[in-house]
């Protein structure tokens, strides 16, 4: 959970990708490489390292589009006298 004032890191595709083969290609550990290329966290390489084994996309967040029929439908008057409100 995040924490009040806690700031988050935004890694590129290109940034990704390349841990990712600085760890495949190497003898390092997770952590290793981890602090070579100043990512915060080992479990994060460790999840980038698994999605790109299955073959999924690093940020599932491109994928998502907003649908345009969510929440409820707007009122929309013409007039005042129209609707009775008066």
């Amino acid at each position: 959970m995040a924490k009040k004032g806690q700031t988050f890191n935004q890694y590129t595709e290109e940034f990704k990708l390349a841990a990712v083969h600085e760890y495949t290609q190497g003898t390092s550990s997770y952590k290793t490489v981890a602090e070579k290329l100043d990512i915060r966290s080992c479990t994060q390489l460790k999840v980038w390292v698994k999605k790109w084994l299955a073959g999924e996309v690093f940020d599932v967040r491109l994928e998502k589009k907003p649908s345009p029929g969510a929440g409820r439908p707007r009122t929309i008057f013409r007039t005042v006298e129209k609707n009775g409100i008066i």
